[in-house]
């Protein structure tokens, strides 16, 4: 709608009297509308010819409803229809919660007269958005409001070369093995403290890269990555091919322990020292097939040693028990041979 004016001469005296006329577009084929066929916007407040005749902050709308002028919302109270001012700030002025939240959306409220985001949410980008914390859904990075943090696969994270603290409330910078630190939480290794550097904990050993602390083995035949797992309670051990801790070359192990070999015949204070061909290492501390007999390494009891092997056996094992028999019942055959031999003589 387009309004012109008409002009009538009286008197010399010009007067304008306003006439509507129904602007239009035409296309071919294309039937024109007519003005009465338009309908007001979804904000009509009521029926009007003049903005005279329409509230405060509203203008008449083609003759025909009262709207709210740009940057005012229409509200409705008890009595009346009004058009109330947009906030365009945080901290404006208002007197219901719609003219907050018609530009901040629904995570505002109108609060101690002045417009504020609503509990549980928080103001960023122009809007109010529901506050996040960590670990907790999201839709959009804008609900993380803790500071450094955003939607990751639909929760809230720290973003990268940050980590959460024990509170889970806060996003702290992650400091490496050997970068300056104040509490143990500000170290990103696992199983390291701070002592005003990163270091690892006790129990743990620097890896080879200087990135990770890796456990302890505290004896032999446990779990290992790397020689130095072994080496701080063991010297002489080593991580084998297999992932667990041995003794190295010229030691055997003897329990958790690993000590230095000692062959037969070779002084020794202890038998746990004292090691044979066919038995070296050993999670038993008992005396098995040789032990340290007067300073020295020797068979055990009920073994012997065969030289060519450099090793104890049991007796039964080289036929060693039949001859010590046999032996043992030579002065019978003797004796026999001796009254044979009397007889015939006789």
């Amino acid at each position: 709608m387009t309004p012109i004016g008409t002009v009538v001469g009286i008197s010399r005296l010009l007067v304008l009297v306003p006439v509507t006329v129904c602007a239009t577009i035409s296309y071919v084929n294309q039937q024109l509308p007519r003005c009465s066929d338009r309908t007001p916007p979804p904000q009509t407040l009521a029926k009007c010819r003049y903005d005279e005749d329409c509230m405060k902050n509203a203008y008449c709308w083609n003759q025909e409803a009262c709207l709210c002028k740009d940057g005012f919302i229409a509200y409705k109270n008890r009595t009346h229809l009004e058009c109330l001012k947009e906030a365009n700030a945080i901290g404006d002025p208002c007197e219901v919660d719609i003219q907050c939240q018609v530009t901040f959306a629904p995570y505002s409220e109108c609060r101690q007269r002045i417009c504020q985001c609503s509990d549980g949410s928080h103001y960023v980008e122009g809007r109010c958005y529901k506050s996040v914390g960590l670990g907790l859904p999201c839709q959009s990075h804008r609900n993380c409001y803790i500071k450094d943090s955003f939607c990751v696969t639909g929760f809230c994270a720290c973003t990268l070369n940050y980590h959460a603290n024990p509170r889970n409330d806060v996003c702290i910078p992650n400091i490496e093995l050997g970068g300056k630190c104040s509490k143990d939480y500000d170290c990103i290794a696992e199983n390291s403290r701070c002592l005003d550097f990163c270091t690892c904990k006790v129990d743990h050993v620097l890896s080879s890269d200087g990135k990770r602390c890796l456990k302890v083995s505290e004896s032999i035949g446990e779990p290992c990555q790397e020689n130095s797992q072994c080496q701080l309670f063991q010297r002489e051990s080593e991580c084998g091919p297999n992932g667990r801790c041995r003794c190295i070359e010229y030691f055997h192990q003897r329990g958790s322990i690993c000590l230095e070999d000692t062959l037969l015949n070779n002084r020794c204070q202890s038998h746990r020292e004292c090691i044979t061909e066919t038995y070296r290492d050993s999670n038993s501390t008992e005396v098995m097939n040789v032990d340290c007999i007067d300073g020295f390494c020797k068979c055990a009891k009920d073994y012997i040693m065969a030289e060519e092997l450099h090793d104890c056996i049991r007796y039964s094992d080289n036929g060693a028990a039949t001859i010590t028999e046999s032996l043992q019942q030579l002065p019978l055959v003797l004796n026999f041979v001796f009254f044979a031999s009397f007889s015939l003589t006789l």
